[in-house]
């Protein structure tokens, strides 16, 4: 391509030389000449020679003017997907519909068509009826399609290579995580079902996913494929709490600091942050330390109504730990100290806590924090902790609160109850399906929890696994979403086994979420690979186009100019045309071209490797 410089839209010159070649092999038969059998054959030669030339032009003119959508019914869908697969770890791929390599070639033609105003662009003759017209795409459509009549999109970039074959997308390079963007209805939800569908029939893969919208497609594909290989299938719902499973985000951490952490997240930075992380802190110290597991019922009822009890039972288990077996005494002698200004019972009894054991370095930390919140002022501790309670509220009452905080020992419900250790352990595929639409501020609130759940799982994994599970992770609308502990997942979460699919509709989505553009770059510095659908964002647009790097085309420059002279006869003149080839130095993948893709097609970059354009099938049962 570099050498020479090939003009695919010129007119088709070839036919009229096939032409002629027809009928001279018919002249040369019928005129009777000697030997007149072997200059036909030569004739007939020459005319397959061209007529094969007229093929691919028309062929190419068919390809750049079509579009087609991709059907595949599901054992078709799994045959592709396994012929990917292979013992070989190196080779192992999934199936991303088909498509083709783009290389400097097809960076040629589109800077070609792109140069050209769109009514240049060959295709077929116009004068054809529309029936005619769509008899000729259903005589020569591809294998497994069907015309795109949705006005989306230009039909010429998957046209440009007529040779398709399945697109690869090699699990080795999953773990470095995969961007996947586009505007709405390009296509997101369907390559969803695609993948999602490839790993629930890889039984040794643990699927999670978490979607804002719920999208009843995809749980219905999730649903139905697990039903096929027999795997359970685990669905929380947000909008329909019969419906769904129960969840604890609070099950796993490995610090108890990491509860407070999950919640504090979740307010507005500030002091009030600040400070209802220390009071949440001490209560959840306070429940681990008498023998409780914290949920999210647990720290609402606590931060409603103080630690008072709590305090209580942390001081009658260890006042007897600690060899203070009078206790009980003890704190009557308090009483008659305490009760003189007013003091309660608790009162006498934090008092000898701090005499006996706080003031010479014996006490426990679990219960200093539970007295310094006790002997707080009471008025600025309610001002305090009011910043956390409207998000407690939300997440700890109601069905919401059954679902998010199960009680084990409610027998009247039997919902399952699960947490992200177990579903992994057992190898189960996940969906969360979240209530954003009517529920926003909840919906956020539950995937951040449940992110950094699976945040502090991953972490578990890393440190004591010696061969960690394979999971896939896909979060879509991931700006709703996204956390410190998900910038952590990605950030390391290819140790623990991590493959994530974080899906989104432009770049600052993520800048607004997270109040900067170098958060938004972290976020998008830990995706390796990028799949584009069609977007409306020309800066999500422009990035891609120049994460896919380089390359040169040839521009072709024609010039031509005639002159004559004032003394020179009427009919006398010079002239002279040249053309000169130029090399130019272009982004391999225009960023116009992401802004007209149709629907259902992509662009995909794989971190340091291949380029390919490809279309997403639609599944069918």
């Amino acid at each position: 391509m570099m050498n020479h410089y090939i003009n695919h839209f010129r007119p088709i010159f070839e036919f009229r030389a096939a032409v002629g070649w027809a009928l001279a092999g018919l002249l040369i038969l019928v005129s009777g000449m000697p030997h007149a059998g072997y200059f036909a054959l030569l004739c007939l030669g020459a005319l397959f020679f061209r007529t094969a030339q007229v093929w691919r032009a028309f062929r190419f003119r068919l390809a750049i003017s079509t579009k087609w959508l991709t059907v595949v019914k599901i054992d078709r869908l799994l045959e592709a997907s396994q012929r990917l697969r292979s013992t070989d770890k190196d080779a192992d791929a999934m199936y991303l519909g088909t498509g083709y390599e783009w290389t400097q070639k097809h960076c040629q033609l589109a800077h070609d068509i792109l140069r050209m105003p769109s009514t240049d662009i060959p295709g077929l003759p116009k004068w054809l009826a529309n029936g005619t017209v769509r008899a000729i795409e259903k005589a020569f459509s591809p294998r497994g399609s069907i015309p795109d009549r949705s006005p989306q999109g230009k039909p010429w970039i998957a046209g440009l290579e007529a040779k398709k074959r399945p697109v690869p997308f090699h699990y080795k390079a999953m773990g470095g995580h995969t961007s996947i963007s586009g505007t709405t209805g390009a296509g997101k939800t369907r390559t969803f079902e695609l993948i999602s569908t490839q790993v629930i029939h890889n039984k040794s893969d643990v699927l999670i996913i978490l979607d804002p919208k719920n999208d009843p497609d995809w749980v219905a594909r999730c649903k139905r494929e697990c039903e096929r290989v027999g795997r359970k299938f685990l669905y929380w719902k947000q909008a329909a709490p019969s419906q769904s499973i129960r969840l604890n985000p609070l099950e796993n951490w490995s610090q108890p600091s990491e509860i407070p952490t999950r919640i504090a997240q979740l307010m507005e930075e500030g002091p009030f942050r600040q400070f209802a992380f220390l009071f949440i802190d001490r209560s959840v110290k306070g429940e681990l330390y008498v023998g409780d597991k914290p949920n999210l019922r647990s720290i609402l009822q606590y931060a409603q109504n103080g630690i008072n009890n709590l305090l209580e039972r942390a001081l009658q288990r260890f006042f007897p730990e600690a060899g203070m077996a009078d206790w009980d005494a003890e704190v009557a002698g308090y009483m008659q100290q305490v009760g003189q200004k007013g003091g309660t019972r608790l009162d006498a009894m934090a008092r000898l806590y701090i005499d006996r054991f706080a003031n010479v370095g014996k006490g426990h930390e679990s219960i200093d924090g539970l007295i310094s919140t006790f002997q707080h002022d009471r008025d600025h501790y309610g001002r305090i902790i009011a910043s956390a309670l409207p998000l407690l509220q939300m997440l700890a009452t109601g069905e919401t609160g059954l679902m998010l905080a199960p009680k084990a020992d409610d027998f009247d419900d039997d919902r399952e109850i699960w947490d992200i250790d177990k579903v992994i352990k057992q190898k189960a595929v996940l969906f969360v399906g979240a209530d954003s639409l009517s529920n926003s501020m909840v919906a956020q609130a539950v995937m951040s929890m449940l992110l950094a759940d699976i945040a502090s799982v991953a972490g578990a994994i890393y440190n004591f696994y010696a061969k960690p599970p394979e999971i896939v992770l896909v979060v879509d609308e991931a700006a709703e979403a996204i956390n410190e502990q998900l910038l952590q997942l990605l950030n390391k979460g290819r140790g623990a086994g991590f493959k994530a699919f974080i899906a989104y509709q432009t770049r600052s989505d993520f800048t607004a979420k997270l109040g900067n553009v170098a958060k938004m770059q972290q976020v998008l510095g830990n995706l390796n690979n990028q799949m584009v659908l069609r977007l409306e964002d020309i800066d999500t647009a422009q990035w891609f186009a120049e994460k896919a790097g380089t390359t040169a085309i040839r521009n072709l420059v024609i010039s031509s100019s005639t002159s004559t002279g004032t003394e020179a006869h009427v009919g006398e003149f010079s002239g002279s045309v040249s053309r000169s080839a130029q090399l130019e130095k272009v982004p391999l993948i225009p960023h116009d071209l992401v802004m007209q893709l149709p629907n259902l097609q992509y662009f995909l970059r794989i971190s340091g490797g291949a380029v390919y354009q490809g279309r997403i099938p639609i599944i069918q049962d």
